[in-house]
């Protein structure tokens, strides 16, 4: 009866090649860095694994039979898609090619991620980088779901999920106009906010609650002139004169477009941790790694 399952190793396959190739057991032996009785062996182990004669064997010469022609056209094509599968396999590990989806809540995205992907880019140009905007909520289901490597986000609560690095400290400030009367001065204070009109974040956000949150702590409430959903919206009607408003320094840091300047608020000063995180039981392929740390390092430079 045939054996139906057959168990041919990858060294076998490469010393039968080597062997058709060279013409010799001999000059194969000596290219596959083994003895000629080893390597006769492994052919031995071929041939009565496939249960085929695949060389006629002479005094003075070796011959393909036919099976052992059509085996060798067979093996070339496999042994060169494994040789290309292993080279860029070694390609990955090394990060000269790969693919890492980042994930970062809008305001992120728009500001600190272009600047640093574009650098890390130029490090590594043939990764792949994606990103995913969107809010941090639903970007931590993405991550639990295998859609995104990495998540770029202000975390609130425990999440024994992710192993998490805090990517940036940043503090609360006032943005305005360059010649906005508070935009020289080196701070101001949350009462400074009660005589301007003020855009803010819609009700719900979470730094619509940071702002409240300050002014609670003084003992005081703001009506906003105008309530956005967007940073990128607030941002911009400061731009046009239409207030002032607070947001985190990272807003307009990365931007030397924008018309406006960010004064430190203080009496409270308020920080926000920006997180760089992962899921703990995956584990990160070498492009998002370097991706990690390439983070940390602009964040931190």
């Amino acid at each position: 009866m045939k054996k139906e399952n057959r168990n041919i190793s990858l060294k076998q396959m490469r010393a039968f090649v080597a062997v058709a190739h060279a013409g010799s057991f001999t000059r194969a032996a000596e290219q596959l860095f083994i003895t000629q009785s080893a390597l006769s062996s492994l052919i031995r182990n071929l041939e009565a694994e496939l249960e085929l004669r695949l060389l006629d064997r002479t005094t003075r010469r070796l011959e393909l039979t036919d099976a052992g022609q059509e085996l060798l056209q067979s093996l070339e094509h496999l042994l060169g898609d494994i040789d290309r599968m292993t080279s860029n396999l070694r390609d990955v590990g090394a990060v000269r090619r790969g693919r890492v989806r980042v994930g970062a809540t809008p305001l992120l995205a728009s500001t600190f991620l272009p600047v640093a992907i574009q650098a890390f880019r130029q490090r590594y140009p043939e990764v792949t980088v994606r990103v995913c905007d969107d809010s941090s909520a639903s970007l931590l289901r993405s991550l639990e779901d295998g859609d995104i490597d990495l998540l770029v986000a202000t975390l609130d609560g425990e999440h024994p999920e992710l192993v998490s690095t805090v990517l940036l400290t940043d503090v609360m400030v006032l943005v305005c106009r360059r010649e906005h009367r508070l935009g020289n001065a080196q701070q101001v204070t949350w009462n400074d906010l009660l005589s301007e009109p003020v855009v803010a974040m819609s009700e719900g956000s979470g730094l619509r609650a940071i702002m409240d949150s300050a002014m609670e702590s003084i003992g005081a409430s703001i009506t906003p002139s105008q309530e956005v959903n967007h940073v990128a919206t607030a941002v911009a009607m400061v731009a046009a004169g239409m207030g002032v408003a607070v947001l985190p320094a990272y807003s307009v840091r990365f931007s030397e477009a924008n018309p406006v300047q960010a004064v430190p608020l203080t009496s409270p000063t308020v920080e926000r941790y920006v997180s760089l995180a992962t899921l703990k039981r995956r584990t990160s392929s070498a492009a998002t790694q370097a991706m990690s740390g390439h983070l940390l390092e602009f964040a931190r430079g």
